[in-house]
């Protein structure tokens, strides 16, 4: 979907590129729900944000709301469609399938009030996962950890040191100012890991067990039943 954004910046040597998956934010104040005139979005116990097709009408007023962008119009059914935080799996104990299947184990799931959540740790203790956008005032629930970057080059092609290939504006521009002091941290911890030390929040973003990724939804979805969110039977 984001194809054309497929692309680097900065200019040779010093480009950069980093991937910034988006998805819906599942805010817990979701300007499409406030904005779409026929009800069709709602809010679920477990914080995601779905839509009944079958009411909406396609006025696309929740697509201009979402300062995100993440509002998709089908013109085949006209209505607006976004992501739906796989809830047919959360409902059943499954995590997403961008969290079981990414091969990079880049993606954590939990609640924020479990403070022996990965997530929790990750957002509230160490805070180095930030919202993207925090500035529109939605509440986004999806969080980033900020990309590290390598030292620019001279024009002699020496490094420089004290410099970051990415601009520190430019990731203000997505994260807010406590994106610097993430970044620190996550220096910080790198640097203490090299002398010899040890990194409960490195070994973490490791995710050495993938499991540790799924955080309450840990059913496997191989064992529940077709068309059911029942188990099967040993």
């Amino acid at each position: 979907m984001n194809w054309d954004e497929d692309q680097g910046a900065g200019e040779w040597p010093n480009s950069y590129y980093f991937y910034l998956p988006r998805q819906c934010n599942h805010c817990s104040n979701p300007v499409c729900m406030t904005a779409c005139p026929t009800g069709a979005l709602h809010k679920t116990d477990d914080g995601l944000v779905l839509r009944d097709e079958e009411t909406c009408m396609g006025d696309r007023f929740c697509m201009e709301a979402c300062p995100y962008k993440k509002v998709y119009f089908n013109y085949e059914r006209h209505v607006g469609q976004q992501c739906i935080g796989c809830f047919p799996r959360i409902e059943a104990g499954v995590a997403p399938a961008c969290v079981r299947q990414c091969p990079g184990r880049a993606v954590f799931i939990g609640y924020l009030e479990d403070e022996d959540s990965p997530v929790h740790k990750l957002v509230r203790e160490w805070k180095i996962a930030l919202p993207l956008h925090a500035e529109a005032g939605t509440g986004p629930n999806v969080y980033y950890v900020p990309p590290l970057s390598p030292y620019r080059l001279n024009e002699d092609m020496s490094i420089d040191t004290e410099t970051p290939r990415i601009p520190p504006e430019y990731l203000e521009s997505l994260f807010g100012p406590s994106v610097h002091q993430a970044l620190a941290t996550l220096k910080s911890e790198m640097d203490s890991v090299r002398e010899g030390g040890s990194s409960e929040m490195l070994k973490t973003l490791i995710a050495y067990k993938w499991q540790e990724l799924l955080g309450p939804f840990t059913v496997d979805p191989a064992t529940l039943t077709p068309g059911g969110n029942g188990h099967q039977g040993a």
